[in-house]
């Protein structure tokens, strides 16, 4: 059995001292100090090196954090449970999503869900794929929405498809090779399609390396043979976007990102000729454990908002 209070050692744990540890709970340091001591004479061991600073775990600590932590885990998955068995739709849900995303998604899907389940609070936490990634292995988001990486930790999270996003082309449309383009082409769905050679006829901004989209679009490029004029990266796909409307490049923006600022009659949005140039959405959560109504039910409403919108694409 393990003593009550765990959460205290996980903090004194990951601050690496008693003082950071006492000031992040509120309590004062002697009392974290008995605590310690108490828990360590119950267990019969040593579950620190007191003579290191910061704090560092024995190997008896470590074997006793991972315990915990999985504890830890568990108590959590009981209590959303018990919600469940009551059947109380209400609860904070705490969503992981990348900043542009959650710009265009969110104004389209929460106030859809909020509607029908007024007592969900969402919870935000918005940061780059492997932000989100890291969230979620360590039980800091309950669910997390976004385009997948080839890199995820697939062995231990569960990625539920909503759509498969289209990667877009925003081109200046005032550009004369734009404006021929547009003259002759073809349409998918709601958008022109473009060749692969338009891309040798204007400059390309990209995203910054390491950004899922960018290893993305060099794939593209790569396997298609293409080496266009890069005119610079940037980390904001707004930027890219706002610098494609002045005429001087074209960018590539996921389908749901066209969203973030349209342009009308300044930018235009081509599928390219190439049916490869694509990338799932999902909603991503921790394998193997419990998935609470509210969870459940979210995702229904990304299903049923975003299924809308695969018209578009098709």
């Amino acid at each position: 059995m393990i003593p009550g209070n765990y959460e205290y050692f996980i903090a004194i744990v990951q601050c690496g001292s008693l003082t950071k540890a006492a000031e992040k709970l509120f309590v004062s340091q002697p009392s974290l100090s008995q605590y310690l001591k108490r828990l360590e004479h119950n267990l019969g061991v040593e579950l620190f090196d007191h003579g290191s600073s910061p704090l560092r775990l024995t190997f008896t600590g470590e074997r006793y954090y991972r315990h915990v932590l999985q504890l830890q885990r568990m108590e959590k998955e009981l209590l959303k449970e018990f919600q469940d068995i009551k059947s109380e739709v209400s609860g904070r849900l705490r969503l992981g999503i990348a900043l542009w995303r959650g710009a265009c998604l969110l104004p389209d899907v929460f106030p859809y869900f909020h509607q029908k389940y007024p007592d969900i609070e969402l919870e935000l936490f918005e940061g780059r794929s492997n932000q989100l990634e890291a969230a979620l292995l360590n039980d800091n988001i309950d669910l997390a929405v976004m385009n997948l990486p080839h890199n995820l930790n697939y062995g231990k999270l569960t990625c539920e498809s909503i759509l498969e996003e289209p990667i877009l082309l925003a081109a200046p449309t005032n550009h004369p090779a734009i404006q021929e383009l547009l003259r002759h082409c073809a349409y998918q769905g709601a958008y022109p399609v473009a060749p692969l050679e338009i891309l040798n006829k204007l400059p390309l901004i990209l995203t910054k390396p390491g950004q899922n989209l960018t290893h993305e679009i060099q794939y593209f490029l790569g396997r298609n043979h293409l080496e266009p004029h890069i005119l610079m990266d940037t980390g904001n796909l707004t930027t890219a976007i706002n610098l494609t409307a002045r005429n001087i490049a074209c960018t590539f923006v996921p389908a749901e990102g066209a969203k973030i600022c349209s342009h009308p009659g300044m930018v235009t949005y081509f599928i390219m000729d190439d049916p490869s140039l694509h990338w799932p959405l999902a909603a991503v959560y921790k394998k193997d454990s419990y998935l609470p109504r509210m969870m459940q039910l979210f995702i229904s409403a990304l299903h049923e908002v975003l299924g809308k919108q695969k018209e578009e694409f098709e």
